[in-house]
C-alpha cells in the first residue's frame, strides 16, 4: 500500500461528522473558574516536547497547546494560562484517567484499547514504528529481525508492533529512550524501536549523531498521534478539535503562521527533524475534508 494512501486511512480513524462545539463541560467549567489549562506533554521527545540547549521546554506538541490555549481565551473571554505538566509513557493514561491533567498532547498514538479508558482527539501527526541502530546495521526489513535483540519501552505501541510483525525478535524491555540509546551504544541491544520521527530527534543527542541510523524507510505500522483527554467530556474534546483542524487547515492553505510551526519542527531545509510535507499535507487534507470548513480569518 503506497505511503499516501496509508495516511489517509489513517485519518479515517480520529474523524467524525463535524458537530459545532458547545463550550460547556465540567473540564470547561474549572477552567473558565480557574483561569488554567492543565497540560501534559514530554521532556524527552525530540521534536514534540523536550528541553533545549537553553534549558527552555519547547517542541511542536507545546506550539499545538499554544494555540489551543488561545483558542479558549477567546471562546471563554478571559485570560487562560497554559500549566505544563511533564509525563511519560509508563503514567500518561493514569494521569488523563485521574484528571490530573485536563488534556495530554506528546506524541501518543490511538489505539482501540487505549479509548476504551480515555478519550483522544482528532489526530495532528502521522509517524510509525521504525528503528535506530548503528550506522552500516544490517537490520532494516521486518524479516532482519529474527532473532536479534530489540529495545523497547514496555506497554507502548512500537512493542506491540515489533511483537506483531516479528515475533522471533529478542525483545529486550528499556526504562526509556535515554536507556535505550545507551544499551544501543553500548552493543547492549542491536536496535530500538520507536516511534520513527522520535527516533530522529533521539539520535540528534548522540555524541556522534552520524553514527546512527533510523531504519527502514518506512515504518513497519503507521500510526496516528493525537491528544488525549479524560473521558465522556465532549464539550472539551470539541474545542480541543476545533483548534486542531483550523490549525491543519492553515498548512494545508499555505496560511504563514501555521506553515511556519511546522516548517520549525519539520521543515526540510531547517527543521528539527524534516519531515515530508507533500506527505503531511495529504493527512491532514484528509482529516480537514471530514469536517466542515472554519473561516480562518477572524477565527
Amino acid at each position: 500500500m503506497g505511503k499516501k494512501l496509508v495516511l489517509l486511512v489513517l485519518t479515517l480513524l480520529l474523524t467524525t461528522t463535524y458537530q459545532p462545539p458547545s463550550w460547556a463541560g465540567k473540564i470547561l467549567e474549572k477552567i473558565q473558574q480557574t483561569g488554567v489549562i492543565t497540560a501534559g506533554t514530554r521532556k524527552d521527545a525530540i521534536p514534540f516536547g523536550y528541553v533545549n540547549e537553553k534549558g527552555q521546554w519547547v517542541g511542536y506538541s507545546m506550539d499545538v497547546l499554544e494555540i489551543i490555549r488561545q483558542d479558549v481565551e477567546k471562546k471563554l473571554g478571559k485570560p487562560i494560562k497554559l500549566k505544563l505538566v511533564e509525563v511519560t509513557p509508563q503514567n500518561r493514561f493514569d494521569k488523563i484517567k485521574n484528571r490530573e491533567i485536563d488534556i495530554e498532547c506528546a506524541s501518543s498514538t490511538f489505539t482501540w484499547e487505549r479509548d476504551k479508558s480515555v478519550d483522544f482527539t482528532v489526530s495532528y501527526f502521522a509517524s510509525g514504528t521504525k528503528i535506530l541502530v548503528k550506522k552500516g546495521s544490517d537490520l532494516g526489513t521486518i524479516e532482519s529481525l529474527a532473532g536479534r535483540k530489540i529495545g523497547v519501552i514496555p506497554n507502548t505501541t512500537n512493542e506491540q508492533a515489533i511483537k506483531r510483525q516479528q515475533p522471533a525478535a529478542k525483545i529486550i524491555p528499556i526504562k526509556d529512550k535515554n536507556d535505550g540509546l545507551d544499551k544501543l551504544n553500548k552493543g547492549e541491544i542491536e536496535a530500538m524501536a520507536g516511534d520513527g520521527i522520535v527516533l530522529q530527534g533521539l539520535r540528534l543527542e548522540n555524541n556522534n549523531p552520524n553514527s546512527l541510523e533510523v531504519v527502514p524507510e518506512f515504518p513497519y505500522v503507521y500510526e496516528a498521534y493525537a491528544c488525549m483527554i479524560p473521558e465522556d467530556e465532549s464539550a472539551w474534546r470539541g474545542m480541543v478539535n476545533y483548534s486542531l483542524v483550523k490549525f491543519m487547515e492553515g498548512i494545508v492553505s499555505d496560511q504563514p503562521d501555521q506553515v511556519a510551526i511546522y516548517e520549525k519542527w519539520f521543515g526540510e531545509e531547517k527543521g528539527v527533524t524534516p519531515y515530508s510535507r507533500e506527505a503531511i499535507n495529504d493527512y491532514f487534507q484528509g482529516i480537514v475534508d471530514s469536517y466542515e470548513w472554519i473561516p480562518l480569518i477572524g477565527n
